[in-house]
């Protein structure tokens, strides 16, 4: 099982359960065409910014069908471009795309969710098709010590363009998520997910709290069928999200009074 930790926790002190969450989409509005387009547009000189961005428009057609079909081919597709960049080169974007872009596109309700989910004993954990060297940056602002997240190969500090293995997108989430809680000694029953997409329902079925955040068409109608509490996070300041509100949204269906969000 792939771990990647910004600091070192080795037990389960004050820990009821887990809060998986996804990511673009979800906690950050973004998607991973625009990081990737923000990566090629700032990897340096011009000449080398044009090939790689001639690469990727290059990739429209099989991304596209990539997005509709099969969220891993999609991440596949995606980064195979950045062949040839080296892992510092992106390591330095990383940060500065966290610094520039994600910061402000942090959902004000997510930071809530967040910081409520941790007052009820729920340890945090991201798990996204983003790559690590987005990821990373922004979970150590947002306080997250436990990610998964994707990793591109490299050889001698040179990506290759290839990912390593497993490529994080739906069943292979639910699968990280369940190594994960039974290495910590926590019942799926006792964990929390948090998606976006219909793709995602292999990662969010499996868990005993799903909830289902600015869900797409096809989520929506999945959680509505199975009564998962549905919530929409906005980056209007004017209408910031409530913690106690999706406690009460989730309160009718699990009965519980002292949960965690959507329970």
């Amino acid at each position: 099982m792939s771990v990647h930790k910004a600091k070192k926790r080795s037990a389960r002190n004050g820990i009821r359960g887990l809060a998986f969450y996804d990511l673009d989409g979800t906690l950050v509005d973004f998607n991973l065409v625009h990081a990737a387009v923000f990566i090629v547009t700032n990897l340096g000189e011009w000449t080398g910014r044009a090939a790689y961005l001639g690469s990727l428009i290059a990739r429209i057609p099989r991304l596209y069908r990539a997005e509709r079909q099969d969220r891993r081919l999609l991440n596949v597709v995606l980064f195979s471009g950045l062949r040839g960049v080296s892992q510092d080169r992106l390591n330095a974007l990383g940060e500065e795309y966290c610094e520039r872009v994600l910061i402000d596109r942090i959902y004000p309700q997510a930071r809530d969710l967040l910081e409520g989910n941790r007052a009820a004993g729920l340890e945090p954990i991201l798990v996204t098709g983003s790559p690590d060297f987005i990821v990373g940056p922004l979970a150590r602002r947002l306080g997250v010590t436990v990610f998964a997240a994707n990793r591109m190969n490299a050889s001698r500090g040179i990506v290759t363009g290839r990912l390593r293995e497993p490529i994080m997108a739906s069943t292979e989430k639910a699968i990280w998520c369940a190594e994960y809680a039974a290495a910590r000694g926590i019942e799926l029953r006792d964990c929390w997910g948090y998606a976006d997409s219909y793709y995602d329902l292999p990662f969010l079925a499996p868990l005993g709290h799903p909830v289902a955040v600015n869900p797409d068409h096809r989520l929506e109608v999945t959680a509505l069928n199975r009564y998962w509490p549905i919530v929409r996070f906005t980056r209007d300041k004017e209408r910031v999200f409530s913690y106690d509100n999706l406690m009460r949204i989730g309160n009718w269906f699990w009965g519980a009074s002292d949960g965690a969000a959507g329970k």
